[in-house]
């Protein structure tokens, strides 16, 4: 179970600000970087206590034995600063303007693809990484795959494609498992999905809960729903990306302290999305790179280091 009351987490999703995508936090991994800014998220939040990280199967192909040491540094460093480490092995969420690197259909749906040939292309990543972590304390959760099911509505063959990726989710669960991982296993939710269509997978109910302004209420019963449906299930509930994006700070800081508002009456621990400026999509202005304009940046520290003006209120919850 996990290791800390599950209302209790309070956290941020992180890329270093070199990186454009999840690989490239890998394969330019910078420790300096890393360290500088979880030591400043400490300063600037005293009550962080979980770091989320995009963790990357084409970086391990690349580099082997070297990606498990550089994870091995971060989860030390998180030792060292008092913060657990919820790991992402997979990410199925892709952005038009700047990918994340991550898995995509071809990779779980059978004869699809070259990548298959050999036959499961996951399995020495998953192996090298329970291996090496499967008893580490710090790790809070493995959290299998971001954002399955992130299909346009009217995507003709989504009944035939999800059945294989949640089989797909089912292996890569069974996997760490018979490796003998110890830490509880979750599966980050778009929040579109009721708790039933993964509960045969994960220990932890991670899920998505964005406010994007409009109606207060309809937002206070989305999260009184999930808690209630996982105090119902007995299965503990973590928020694992929150607090939606804008280039302008009040109205982004607005939206944020509905968001921690309805968390903290219902119970409902979170990872906030993000932590720090980046090239990876939705974490920096126009001026360095392309952006999606509805969403705008979900940074809380800017480029310079500096707290995003009014971002503080997060330490209030």
């Amino acid at each position: 179970m996990l290791k800390m009351e599950a209302s209790k987490v309070k956290g941020f999703n992180y890329h270093p600000g070199y990186s454009t995508g999840a690989m490239e936090d890998w394969l330019l991994f910078d420790y300096a970087v890393w360290e500088r800014d979880l030591t400043k998220g400490k300063e600037l939040f005293p009550g962080m206590n979980t770091i989320r990280i995009w963790l990357s199967w084409n970086a391990y192909c690349r580099l082997g034995e070297r990606f498990i040491g550089e994870v091995r540094q971060v989860v030390e460093l998180c030792k060292r600063l008092d913060l657990f480490v919820v790991p992402c092995l997979f990410n199925r969420w892709h952005d038009p303007m700047v990918d994340c690197d991550g898995v995509y259909i071809d990779h779980f749906l059978p004869n699809s693809s070259w990548l298959q040939k050999y036959g499961d292309p996951f399995g020495d990543y998953m192996d090298a990484l329970a291996q090496e972590f499967r008893d580490e304390e710090q790790i809070l959760v493995w959290d299998i795959c971001n954002e399955p099911f992130a299909y346009n509505p009217d995507f003709p063959l989504k009944e035939v494609v999800q059945k294989y990726e949640l089989e797909w989710l089912r292996r890569m669960a069974e996997r760490l498992r018979a490796d003998g991982v110890t830490q509880p296993l979750g599966i980050g939710s778009t929040g579109d999905e009721p708790m039933a269509t993964f509960e045969d997978i994960f220990d932890v109910y991670l899920t998505h809960m964005y406010y994007r302004g409009g109606s207060v209420a309809e937002f206070e019963e989305t999260v009184k729903r999930f808690a209630e449906e996982a105090k119902v299930n007995g299965r503990p509930l973590i928020t694992s990306e929150c607090c939606w994006g804008a280039f302008d700070d009040k109205q982004r800081v607005d939206m944020m302290e509905v968001s921690l508002r309805m968390f903290q009456k219902h119970g409902v621990g979170y990872i906030a999305h993000a932590l720090c400026y980046s090239g990876c999509a939705d974490l920096h202005d126009p001026c360095d790179g392309r952006v999606t304009e509805d969403i705008g940046n979900l940074c809380f520290i800017n480029k310079d280091g500096t707290l995003r003006p009014y971002h503080d209120i997060i330490n209030r919850f």
